[in-house]
């Protein structure tokens, strides 16, 4: 069963879709054979999408959420936990309240690594649009005529897991901060691998993640990357002050459509240290120069005094 359509996870803004676009792109930019990095783990559809298309080597996930991570970690490692966890949940909003103390946990105990595991897939198949800190599908009172268990059919999730877990002998999951990661010489001093950038969006972020990006962060991310000496491709939510941050760096905005309540499309950008090759043709080259530099300034003033 392939899973670059079948993920586990529901995720805003998922990249799922655009695998053939990433699969291009690594091809003809010289990436493929190598490691993939992805710092933001998220719904990972990129990296496993792109390790199931034998483009990359293996694939390495961070991820700073813990039942994000718990969830990855358990569907890799403890396979056969999760899978029994899932058939015997009872799908409900009693379970749903019972499970919110999960979601208190800012790290992962080794002994609860499944339950939390369960949480973060519980949340995120039961939530509004698969956000882990919303509320459940169809409210408190479970009034909707769509349920909180209308995204949670077990034997499906379970097939999804499954055929995730094939790929568990050349991925690895780790419990930990993206920008640490990006740092970490360790890792980053090595030339067969390459990272996959896919950071908290700069406009909805705070309502999308639970670990969301204040202004700080997202400049703090851009600093870390002009001074890398590694290989490293980033995408973002179209925004001037992203395009400013980046400034100097090979910019394209292309258009990705996304999944959710109404198809939408949504301009994007896609960076990198690197002059990447395959790129779809329309996509265009964003130039700094181009952009309303005062306008610039007054989005930068605004950020900083939110922050």
């Amino acid at each position: 069963m392939a899973i670059t359509n079948l993920n586990p996870l529901r995720y805003p803004g998922s990249k799922g879709r655009s695998l053939d676009f990433f699969a291009n792109v690594v091809r003809e930019s010289g990436f493929n054979g190598r490691q993939i990095v992805e710092p933001y783990a998220g719904s990972a559809s990129v990296s496993l999408g792109l390790l199931e298309k034998g483009l990359v080597s293996s694939v390495m996930l961070f991820e700073r959420d813990p039942l994000v991570f718990a969830f990855w970690y358990s569907a890799f490692f403890r396979t056969q936990e999760l899978l029994e966890s899932i058939r015997t949940v009872d799908v409900s909003l009693d379970t749903w309240k019972a499970l919110d103390v999960y979601r208190q946990y800012e790290t992962v105990p080794e002994d609860q690594i499944v339950q939390c595991g369960l949480a973060g897939l519980f949340f995120n198949r039961t939530n509004f649009s698969g956000v882990i800190h919303a509320g459940p599908i169809g409210g408190q009172s479970q009034s909707s005529a769509y349920g909180i268990g209308c995204r949670f059919n077990k034997v499906d999730l379970m097939k999804r897991v499954e055929a995730v877990a094939e790929l568990g002998s050349n991925v690895e999951v780790y419990f930990g901060d993206a920008l640490q990661a990006l740092k970490d010489a360790s890792l980053v001093q090595n030339d067969d691998r390459f990272f996959y950038i896919d950071p908290p969006y700069y406009t909805q972020g705070k309502k999308l993640y639970r670990y969301h990006y204040q202004f700080s962060d997202h400049e703090n991310l851009a600093a870390v990357l002009a001074a890398a000496n590694y290989d490293w491709v980033l995408s973002y939510d179209a925004h001037s002050v992203i395009e400013f941050l980046y400034d100097g760096m090979n910019q394209y905005r292309r258009s990705f459509r996304y999944s959710s309540r109404v198809q939408k499309v949504e301009e994007e950008l896609l960076i990198s240290n690197a002059a990447l090759s395959g790129v779809e043709e329309g996509t265009q080259l964003v130039l700094f120069d181009e952009v309303d530099v005062p306008e610039v300034d007054a989005l930068l003033e605004n950020a900083v005094a939110a922050a």
